[in-house]
């Protein structure tokens, strides 16, 4: 087998390491990082020694951590371009609403949250900035699912759903995602295109949320014109 044959291989294995280190598990032993990528020890620390190296991994007191390389070649995302500009907006929606907002991104068919400006008026949500939950259990989701290309995999019973979500221009999850919790969001378009969407997550028992609409919809314009003249947004 050739070098570039067993590229491919050692890339994903030293993705499957840098994935093991979450919110919550910042700084993991090797023992830790092997178990939860499912790789033998002699395996991750061939691969930490690799991670080290580029600086993509660093070893700190109690173990490993993610390197700060990774931040810097992260910032530079289109992702990150699109937080920025829309941080300010956001900023402005909370202080309207009082409430939690959220911005995110969909990639296979999960949310991917850029963006939580938390609230000390409404209950916890389980989004984290980085952070993934399945897309068709959020509001955010659902839009981006209902604004997008990628709908083949999709069951009858959802799409119905999502029909309705593209007809009425927002989508909601009522208790779907976190007991208690209830949200209402809308697409950020670009031409016709959801390159995210933005959200505000409230308690269900203070009704639809319907309330919340106007605001969205002027932040996810507001941000739709800034994003329009990004390139890396609009390719």
């Amino acid at each position: 087998m050739t070098t570039l044959d067993q590229a491919p291989s050692v890339l994903w294995k030293a993705f499957d390491v840098l994935d093991a280190f979450s919110h919550g598990h910042r700084v993991l032993t090797l023992s830790q990082i092997a178990r939860r990528s499912g790789l033998p020890k002699s395996t991750v620390h061939r691969l930490l020694l690799m991670l080290m190296r580029v600086q993509a991994v660093e070893q700190v007191p109690g173990g490993y951590t993610v390197g700060l390389r990774m931040f810097s070649v992260g910032s530079m995302s289109a992702e990150m371009a699109l937080r920025e500009l829309a941080l300010p907006r956001l900023e402005k929606l909370r202080g309207m609403t009082r409430q939690t907002v959220h911005l995110a991104v969909l990639r296979d068919e999960e949310s991917v949250y850029l963006e939580k400006l938390p609230s000390l008026v409404s209950p916890h949500t389980p989004a984290l900035v980085g952070g993934r939950l399945p897309a068709h259990r959020t509001g955010v989701g659902k839009v981006l699912l209902a604004f997008g290309d990628g709908r083949s995999r999709i069951d009858s019973a959802l799409a119905a759903r999502l029909d309705s979500v593209r007809r009425d221009g927002f989508a909601t999850d009522r208790e779907e995602a976190t007991p208690g919790l209830a949200c209402v969001a809308v697409p950020i378009l670009v031409g016709n295109r959801a390159v995210a969407a933005v959200s505000v997550a409230f308690a269900a028992k203070e009704g639809d949320g319907r309330v919340f609409l106007n605001p969205l919809r002027e932040t996810a314009v507001a941000i739709s014109r800034t994003a329009a003249v990004v390139p890396s947004l609009t390719s």
